[in-house]
């Protein structure tokens, strides 16, 4: 709603304003929580998540009831700094590892082999370490060939991640004969990249222009609701 003319709002009687004062701090919470819940819906569709954890980062602050100018109006709605990487995601930009020299980039076979797919929960970065085959071995005893080898088996044999050429794959096949070892490698991650840019996805702005083109119809239901 908007008043061209805020000093005459001082001729309107007592009660009249305070039901225009409460339409409107309804008016503009209730456009608040549409625009959260358009945000939080837009998410789901344009971005690949694995939990609930970013759309709960999508809060809007009511208006309380009271009495204020109509200028002192105001919800705001918003995404807190828990979740600050979904502003790169709107606007896009510069991704860099926020630790190390390089980022951790995930390939479609640590998402199921689907790149729309979250990342496994056994791939997920705080279970690498975990997954990663390890000796021991002494170096002075075995060779470097030997010691790949021999990590590729177990990994072969228990699905775990090995370190190649500095990133890290899976074995997916394996095999022995006549003296001749063979495997093969497919990459689950990649440590090659310092730095990736990540495209614009708008999603912001558009989930707050619907319930802003409809606020005067919204004050107009709080209005009626409030005179019956």
């Amino acid at each position: 709603m908007v008043i061209r003319d805020p000093e005459s709002f001082k001729v309107l009687t007592t009660d009249t304003k305070k039901t225009i004062i409460k339409a409107a701090i309804n008016t503009v919470n209730t456009q608040a929580a549409l625009a959260r819940k358009n945000m939080i819906n837009t998410m789901k569709d344009k971005f690949t998540l694995r939990n609930n954890f970013t759309t709960k980062q999508v809060q809007f602050d009511k208006m309380p009831q009271g009495l204020y100018s109509l200028n002192a109006i105001q919800s705001t709605v918003g995404i807190n700094q828990k979740a600050a990487y979904m502003e790169r995601q709107d606007k896009g930009g510069i991704h860099k590892p926020t630790q190390g020299s390089t980022l951790a980039i995930p390939t479609n076979i640590a998402r199921s082999g689907n790149r729309a797919k979250p990342v496994a929960r056994k791939y997920r970065i705080n279970n690498l370490r975990a997954q990663k085959v390890k000796g021991p071995f002494k170096k002075n005893l075995i060779s470097k060939k030997a010691r790949q080898v021999a990590r590729a088996y177990v990994a072969f044999k228990t699905g775990k991640l090995i370190s190649f050429g500095n990133n890290l794959h899976i074995v997916t096949r394996f095999s022995a004969a006549n003296g001749n070892i063979s495997f093969k490698l497919k990459q689950v991650y990649g440590f090659s990249k310092s730095q990736t840019r990540t495209p614009p996805t708008p999603f912001f702005q558009k989930s707050c222009e619907k319930p802003a083109a409809d606020g005067q119809r919204i004050f107009n239901s709080q209005m009626d609701k409030l005179q019956r």
